[in-house]
């Protein structure tokens, strides 16, 4: 909707009445608009404040769950929404800019709950920016969590005047409001279509557990144009709800680096429903997806999850990005599944490092007990797998890998051994297939300071969210490669991962039949 378009569609408002027929007393109403997704947590919100303070409510709840109340609908037309405009003490409405306009030309100063695409509200967040810039401009009252939302609606019923405009101000400033309605939506507009042309580089490291990722990562991110973030699939759960520690050693809500990404990316991690999140997160990203993740875009049957879920992940990569000053973001989160669904992501220049390690020494790492140094407040251990079950996961997730390389993502395959074992090279290549420079790298070209002649690192402490407990480790690091599996690893269980890992090692080059 353009200025001009807003002009042609408002006219001067109608005088107020104060009072609802039907009940004696003027109703709280709540507008969610026409839009095809679902808004019940706007609806809830305001039912449940409604009913504890004995105020009357009139809903048009859209797409929403019908509500069994008096003079509500799940649509208005445009008289009758003007009627009930009139009649509302107070309107609580979403972030559109049509009914924003309306409500104000009707003299109200609406109090705005803007639809959140995170949560299956809306495709995109222009509500939620638009909803901003309106709140900054004075001309709504923004509210992002239910008690925010209490809060100005408590105050409206000690003053009630503190949400109205009068007529006389509403006629006057119409024309007024219509030309800066319009300039917002002009402006945003605007800002969206640069926004479309930005995409965020995320370099993506995939594969089966204990194969090197969080060394890998740790060594990526000490360069100043990387942000490595750790394991990005548990920020929701660890992180946000669990609150464990960052790598940088604090409690993730204690850690201003993700605080200032919380408020860039969400407006602050509050104003997210990590329930309502880690819902769509089991819509979406689970292994047995996959197969229909593979699919283009057009045939997948949960097209609205998938570009919510693409959404939320962009935000936050965005906001890696912009916090840190850095041209890509790390995520090694490892899961295949997370790696289909956000192939489809808008806005995400997207490439995966396919990290791989002898099966079975995988398989050994995974037979052992590892305490998680993250949780402060218990005794917690990384989860173990059997022979069978860490060989068969290892085969299945590096195939996964081989197939969204063919399915068209930018897939470069790298051995951990290889890297462990010339680091600066395996740090080139990687920089190179991410398009950064790959001159000097800084943290390792020095000289070795271990009688064995092995390189070295310098870590400096990195935000990751999870991962394997080095994420904690910081100083000089001694680069060596774990064969401890070659020398503890039952014959039989050797034989049975041997057999198991046979096809997928074979193609990486760890079959050498000059050897015994």
């Amino acid at each position: 909707m353009t200025a001009a378009e807003t002009q042609r569609e408002l006219v001067v408002p109608a005088q107020r009445n104060p009072e609802s027929p039907q009940t004696g007393r003027a109703p709280l109403l709540v507008v969610v608009g026409t839009d095809v997704h679902p808004f019940d947590r706007l609806l809830d919100w305001t039912a449940r404040w409604a009913e504890e303070n004995g105020v009357p409510c009139v809903m048009q709840y859209g797409s929403s769950a019908p509500r069994d109340l008096p003079g509500s609908s799940a649509f208005f037309d445009h008289a009758t929404l003007g009627v009930r405009l009139r009649e509302a003490a107070m309107v609580v409405c979403h972030g559109g800019p049509a009914t924003i306009t309306e409500a104000r030309r009707a003299g109200h100063i609406p109090v705005v709950v803007p639809r959140d695409p995170t949560l299956g509200e809306h495709v995109d967040d222009h509500q939620q920016r638009f909803a901003a810039h309106m709140g900054e401009a004075g001309m709504v009252r923004l509210c992002r969590t239910e008690e925010s939302l209490r809060a100005v609606l408590d105050a409206a019923l000690v003053e009630p005047e503190a949400l109205r405009l009068d007529t006389a101000e509403a006629s006057a400033e119409s024309a007024a409001a219509v030309r800066r309605v319009g300039d917002l939506i002009d402006t945003l507009a605007s800002a969206r279509r640069r926004h479309a042309d930005e995409e965020v580089r995320v370099l993506f490291i995939g594969g089966w557990g204990r194969s090197g990722s969080t060394l890998t990562d740790r060594l990526l991110g000490q360069a100043p144009d990387v942000c490595a973030v750790g394991e990005v699939t548990h920020t929701w759960e660890r992180a946000l709800r669990d609150n464990e520690r960052c790598g940088c050693g604090v409690r993730f809500r204690d850690c201003d680096f993700w605080g200032q990404v919380g408020k860039v990316a969400y407006g602050g991690w509050d104003t997210l429903d990590v329930e309502h999140v880690l819902a769509l997160k089991h819509r979406v990203d689970r292994m047995r997806f996959v197969p229909r993740l593979a699919l283009p875009f057009w045939a997948n049957r949960r097209k609205r999850d998938l570009r919510t879920y693409g959404e939320l992940h962009r935000k936050l990569y965005q906001a890696v990005a912009e916090v840190s000053g850095s041209s890509v973001v790390v995520d090694s989160s490892k899961h295949a599944s997370l790696a289909f669904a956000l192939r489809h992501a808008r806005g995400i220049d997207f490439r995966v490092l396919h990290l791989v390690r002898d099966g079975r020494a995988v398989a050994y790492s995974w037979s052992r007990e590892v305490l998680r140094p993250e949780i402060v407040d218990a005794e917690v251990y990384m989860p173990t797998y059997s022979t069978v079950s860490s060989g068969l996961h290892w085969l299945v997730h590096n195939a996964l890998f081989h197939l969204l390389d063919w399915v068209g993502t930018p897939v470069l395959r790298m051995r951990y051994e290889d890297f462990v074992a010339a680091p600066a090279d395996g740090l080139r290549r990687i920089r190179g297939f991410s398009d950064l420079p790959t001159g000097k790298m800084d943290m390792l070209d020095r000289p070795a300071a271990t009688a064995e002649g092995l390189p070295t690192a310098q870590l400096a402490a990195t935000h990751t969210v999870a991962g394997n407990p080095m994420r904690f480790t910081t100083g000089a690091l001694t680069l060596r490669l774990d064969a401890a599996w070659r020398a503890k690893l039952a014959a039989r269980k050797r034989r049975v991962l041997s057999l198991i890992t046979w096809p997928l090692r074979a193609r990486y080059g760890y079959l050498d039949w000059r050897k015994k």
